[in-house]
């Protein structure tokens, strides 16, 4: 593996510039390459093999946009992660970036909801600025929450708080489906995920609840993206919504009617970040900006 690390720096190989090759292949055959590779036992699956340890090994490097030059662990990202092409060039959901940008003041606090390994996290750390700017970073599956404190000390952000816990409408236990793809992974209770690799019972808890305790501060900019629980997501913070008023950042999972109808009941316009129709039609996109009265921002 030395000799390998060797070779590859002789040549001006970085890992970087080998992930942004790679993932011009496809998902589906990287996927393939690597599960060949580790499991295989020819000579050529071999090196494959030895080839992927030492990269995943080391670290990917954003290329551009606004979360250029973050560095993340690519033992949490292996080179079969869906998102890791989107992630290796900077252009991860940029809508989403462009609203976190606009809606993210320095000084501010933001909750990632659903944070997955930490991308938007870094990026909110980085807007955001030291304290008190902050984020609060939740996520239940217990890797992915320890790749958000391993990339938040690699790029030495000490204003990110991992709370590694679900978030819906009140406290209590839930079982967390762990999807072979870490970016998939999702609660039992919002369907059955073909490439579940195994279930724990994990901590699921309520924003108003966490504030109310004094164990949050209150956000300017919430995000969420939670695999189909953004509605009970939003039933537990709805104090925290009428008493704070921030921005809010959401994936819909087939939830888009229910969503728009729960922010029109409470004040707050919807913005479709994947285009311009409404959000509430069949075909609409699955990225949506709610603002309260008065933010005029979009």
């Amino acid at each position: 593996m030395t000799k390998l690390k060797e070779l590859l720096d002789w040549v001006g190989v970085n890992r970087s510039a080998l992930v942004r090759g790679l993932v011009r292949q496809g998902s589906p055959r990287l996927r393939e390459l690597r599960a060949g590779a580790l499991a295989g036992e020819t000579l050529r699956a071999r090196a494959q093999g030895a080839f992927i340890r030492w990269l995943e090994s080391g670290w990917l490097r954003v290329q551009t946009g606004r979360a250029g030059m973050i560095r993340l662990s690519l033992h949490y990202l292996p080179i079969s992660h869906s998102q890791i092409g989107s992630i290796a060039f900077g252009d991860l959901e940029s809508s989403v970036q462009e609203a976190m940008v606009r809606h993210l003041p320095r000084g501010a606090v933001m909750y990632d909801i659903g944070a997955n390994i930490g991308f938007f996290s870094l990026l909110g750390a980085r807007l955001a600025g030291p304290e008190p700017g902050h984020v609060y970073a939740f996520e239940p599956a217990p890797e992915n929450a320890q790749a958000i404190r391993v990339n938040a000390d690699r790029n030495e952000f000490t204003n990110i708080t991992v709370i590694a816990k679900a978030v819906g409408e009140t406290r209590r236990r839930v079982r967390l489906q762990l999807v072979d793809d870490a970016a998939w992974s999702r609660l039992e209770g919002y369907g059955a995920h073909p490439l579940t690799e195994d279930v724990l019972e994990v901590d699921q808890v309520a924003i108003d609840e966490l504030l109310a305790a004094d164990e949050l501060r209150p956000p300017a900019l919430v995000k969420i993206d939670v695999e189909g629980a953004e509605l009970a997501v939003l039933e537990g913070m709805r104090e925290t919504i009428a008493a704070h008023r921030p921005a809010i950042v959401c994936e819909l999972h087939g939830t888009n009617r229910e969503f728009v109808a729960a922010m029109d009941a409470i004040g707050y316009r919807v913005i479709n970040l994947d285009g311009p129709g409404p959000v509430d039609e069949p075909d609409a996109g699955s990225y949506a900006l709610a603002l309260p009265a008065g933010n005029p921002g979009d």
